[in-house]
């Protein structure tokens, strides 16, 4: 079996979304890109997190044929591609109908500024919110691509969050994250108060400090 260890993976953070709310039944995809391999693995379309077995994650190239599989990959496969092929930084994509987030995605506002400290330090500014696309396409990549605009999450507007990373599991932190951010500030918000934003030069300061402390630590392993 192709990406044996990345389908293991992919199966494990969606059991880990599904228990934190992130998703629900099969909502959502997941993917990890194999530089090496030059392969994606990427979840399958209908097939519920908690019923998934590393099989049943497809492998895909970049360009979006099927390699291995025992399903149809997710339509939102686009969105993954679009990512790896234009971010050399990326090699993980992670899309959810995370609550709180996808709320946000229906404000109209450009983006979801950064009110907690731990968000700061994954994020290092604002979550931008993308224009409106329709899913399961290539317009939905495009614009999702442009208005992450090198950061590692991104709203799409009427739909939900996708983040992306390194590796999957920044990937995930990232996610939970934005949603508990979303979170507050919706609570903020039914309270008719107006969230204490950080400023964005304490933001940037935050998130430096976040990656001294992750290459200290691989450093150290």
């Amino acid at each position: 079996m192709l990406l044996t260890e990345e389908r293991k993976l992919i199966v494990a953070v969606g059991k880990i979304i599904l228990a934190n709310g992130l998703a629900h039944d099969g909502q959502g995809n997941i993917s990890i890109y194999n530089r090496k391999q030059g392969q994606v693995a990427i979840t399958p379309s209908g097939i519920p997190y908690d019923k998934r077995q590393p099989e049943d994650i497809c492998v895909v190239s970049l360009d979006g044929k099927m390699i291995e599989g025992n399903w149809q990959p997710t339509s939102e496969y686009a969105l993954h591609l679009a990512f790896y092929r234009t971010r050399g930084d990326v090699n993980a994509v992670l899309h959810t109908h995370a609550k709180y987030s996808t709320v946000f995605s229906i404000t109209g506002k450009p983006s979801m500024p950064i009110v907690l400290a731990e968000a700061g330090m994954l994020l290092g500014g604002p979550v931008p919110v993308a224009p409106y696309a329709r899913p399961g396409t290539e317009a939905v990549g495009e614009v999702t691509v442009k208005a992450a605009n090198g950061g590692r999450a991104a709203i799409m507007a009427n739909h939900g969050l996708v983040t992306v990373g390194e590796d999957l599991d920044r990937a995930l932190k990232v996610s939970v994250a934005v949603e508990e951010m979303a979170h507050a500030i919706v609570l903020a918000s039914s309270l008719s108060a107006s969230p204490a934003e950080i400023e964005e030069n304490e933001t940037k300061i935050l998130a430096a400090m976040y990656d001294l402390h992750i290459s200290i630590n691989q450093r150290k392993a």
